[in-house]
């Protein structure tokens, strides 16, 4: 945007948090240039003569630290090229004072940036701590050349892990880990359980430090029997028993009762149903038919057992009612928390198992993942003995520049605060000022990302300011509320739904409140439309055959809401409109994100398409991956497979599948033979499969 444009009040804001002579704490709205102020921050030290090396920059993506360092070299390489005119106004714009000496070093800048050793530092916090533990290597006790875990080999690694566990205890199920898959697969589905496993996994600090505080995982297991009140020994079969041998209501005083409700209304026959049901069940299925007559279908407590009339007809019934009513749902509060214990066992047991041949198979490959770096860095700072390496840094960094604060973790902020500690010890041997420069906004934290927690932005403040102060110096704050994305009705519309305190808490820990959002002056003008809610038809009962198990309803809200949306677009079209004009923003890629591109390709309207896809789910990829299998298959074995597959033996893929798997360099007719003896089906096939010529 033309600098021109911008109000002044707005250009003294950025350029006050780019004044490289000061340390500044900056709460930036979305879009506010908070970016473009942290680079800018950057070419200002540059200029004023401080070494590159000297600076470093640290972010949360690679992304972003690529988009930081382009910014800087983007400008520094159009300094180059300047005439003195042009040079001397990019100078003044950024809040310097042009002159023959500041033009011929802004020209040398972009050289210099470049030719630094190691480059300029704008990198990830886990590439800083890589980098540093490189260094490092034995003080902080990691294997001198160990390799970076990525998020795909580490996926790959823990999946094959998780699976190598699972069948080690279906092969033992009497062992600990077995009784805790037996309990874990009853109480969740496969993908479920993986991925409880994994977020298990993510925790692991919090379990190893449990389970190692306990001193055993049955300790630590104890401690939450006694946290929800039950007895270690405790069973579910325990608490079903005393449902009954402690019953108010006998058994034998069960016949009297349904008459009792036989004689009431509608609801009154239902609880009649009920008890019947109780009596003819199962004995392992009478628990939850028995809570069944005292609490709803989602175990909520009913509002009455017995419907007032018919209580006052038979008070004490009715009385005793209501007691067993409090036994049952206390008991089954006690059930839910015995099943909660055992499950939490179980997966501690399995989480437990995972971790440690997950560290296990790390160490041997030599490989540390991203929360290992943060680990290790963090306990290199923490010793005594690494004291000096906390002096060489303290010796090659003079100001610290932290972007997307907001994400931030606790133990990255540690690293942080280590890293600046110095900066606030006082006068020493060091006559360069030095600064921190952070940005960010904590209604913009990625709440799962890296353990951001949002919380620490405004927590971290206060302690950095207190520091600050304690060694006679500043830290100015700095707000940054001009959005240079949005226009006065969005931004408006934003303001009005977060202006109330109520709202603004669940986003910002900040006492006065979200900060205003402003429009530049001549931003384009907008609406803002609310459109109500697209429910769910009512669902209609259908039979099986006519029931689809593999597509999405066409009447579904998310089908609905796109091709809502795509009218609207088409709507706008007809007036003048062009489809480039729209951008159709989601929160992520998923079924309404793909609904959205069939509905707009449906309506004919001209659309970019999905940015990403999985490869191996587009179908020219699998039509490709299915020529390649036909191919690979011998022309004997792919005319067996489809003589299997004919109506003569009525073979399925997953027959098919049983038969060819691991079949090494065996023949389909020989993998078929060695099978024989599992289903009547591959007998018979075998039998009659030499009389057959292919």
């Amino acid at each position: 945007m033309n600098p021109r444009a911008v109000p002044q009040n707005v250009i003294e804001a950025q350029l006050r948090a780019a004044d490289p002579e000061e340390s500044v704490w900056v709460g930036a709205n979305a879009g506010s240039g908070k970016t473009y102020v942290l680079a800018l921050r950057v070419i200002k030290l540059l200029l004023r003569g401080t070494d590159p090396a000297k600076i470093l920059c640290i972010t949360f993506t690679k992304a972003a630290a690529a988009n930081m360092a382009m910014r800087v070299f983007s400008e520094l390489a159009k300094w180059t090229a300047y005439d003195d005119a042009t040079l001397d106004a990019a100078i003044t714009r950024i809040g310097e004072k042009p002159g023959p000496s500041v033009r011929a070093k802004a020209r040398r800048l972009f050289a210099t940036a470049l030719e630094t050793p190691g480059g300029l530092k704008v990198q990830t916090i886990h590439a800083f701590c890589t980098r540093l533990l490189h260094q490092f290597p034995f003080e902080a006790d990691v294997a001198a050349r160990f390799g970076v875990l990525d998020d795909a080999t580490q996926h790959e690694i823990v999946e094959g892990l998780i699976l190598d566990t699972m069948l080690q205890g279906a092969s033992n199920p009497a062992t600990p880990l077995g009784e805790a898959f037996s309990i874990a697969i009853v109480a969740a589905a496969d993908q479920t359980l993986h991925d409880v496993i994994r977020a298990a996994i993510g925790e692991r600090d919090s379990i190893e430090n449990w389970v190692t505080a306990a001193g055993s995982i049955e300790n630590a297991i104890a401690q939450l029997s006694a946290a929800l009140g039950l007895d270690p020994a405790e069973t579910i079969a325990d608490v079903k028993a005393e449902l009954f041998s402690a019953a108010i209501i006998l058994e034998s005083e069960w016949a009297a009762t349904m008459a009792a409700f036989g004689e009431g209304s509608a609801n009154d026959k239902k609880q009649m149903a009920r008890l019947a049901a109780v009596k003819q069940a199962a004995l392992h299925d009478r628990f939850d038919a028995y809570v069944r007559l005292f609490c709803t279908e989602k175990l909520t407590r009913r509002d009455s057992v017995m419907t007032d009339k018919l209580a006052k007809k038979y008070p004490e019934l009715a009385a005793r009612l209501v007691q067993e009513q409090d036994r049952v749902c206390a008991l089954l509060q006690k059930n839910n928390a015995v099943e909660c214990r055992d499950r939490s066992k179980a997966l501690v047991t399995i989480a437990h198992e995972v971790i440690a041949r997950y560290r296990t198979e790390k160490n041997r490959r030599g490989l540390l993942d991203y929360d290992d770096l943060i680990d290790r860095t963090l306990n290199l700072f923490r010793k005594t003995s690494a004291a000096w390496v906390l002096y060489k840094l303290d010796l090659g960094i003079d100001h610290i520049l932290i972007d997307e604060a907001q994400d931030t973790s606790p133990k990255q902020w540690e690293i942080v605060e280590t890293l600046v500690s110095e900066f606030t010890a006082g006068a020493g041997a060091r006559e360069t000022k030095r600064t921190l420069f952070v940005v960010g906004d904590d209604k913009q934290s990625i709440f799962s990302f890296q353990g951001a927690a949002p919380e620490k932005f405004d927590e971290m403040r206060s302690s950095f300011t207190l520091a600050f102060k304690a060694a006679q110096q500043e830290l100015h704050a700095v707000k940054l509320q001009t959005s240079f994305r949005s226009g006065e009705i969005v931004l408006g519309a934003v303001n009005d739904v977060f202006r109330s305190r109520d709202v603004s808490i669940s986003l910002t820990t900040d006492q006065v409140g979200i900060p205003l959002h402003d429009a530049l002056p001549d931003a384009a003008p907008g609406e803002v439309e609310i459109w109500p809610l697209v429910l769910p038809d009512q669902k209609a009962a259908l039979e099986g055959w006519d029931a689809p198990f593999d597509t999405r309803s066409e009447t579904s809200t998310t089908v609905r809401l796109a091709r809502k949306i795509a009218q609207n677009v088409e709507l706008w079209r007809s007036k003048g409109a062009k489809p480039g004009d729209v951008l159709v923003l989601v929160r992520q890629r998923g079924a309404l994100f793909e609904a959205i591109i069939r509905a707009l390709k449906e309506t004919r309207i001209p659309v970019a398409g999905a940015d990403r896809l999985v490869l191996t789910e587009h179908i020219a990829v699998m039509d490709l991956i299915a020529l390649a299998d036909a191919l690979l298959l011998p022309q004997d074995d792919l005319a067996l497979a489809g003589v299997l597959k004919s109506p003569l033996f009525g073979f399925s893929e997953e027959d098919l599948y049983a038969i060819a798997y691991d079949r090494g360099e065996r023949t389909l007719r020989q993998s078929l033979r060695d099978k024989a003896g599992e289903k009547p089906k591959f007998k018979t096939a075998v039998a009659r499969i030499d009389d057959l010529t292919i």
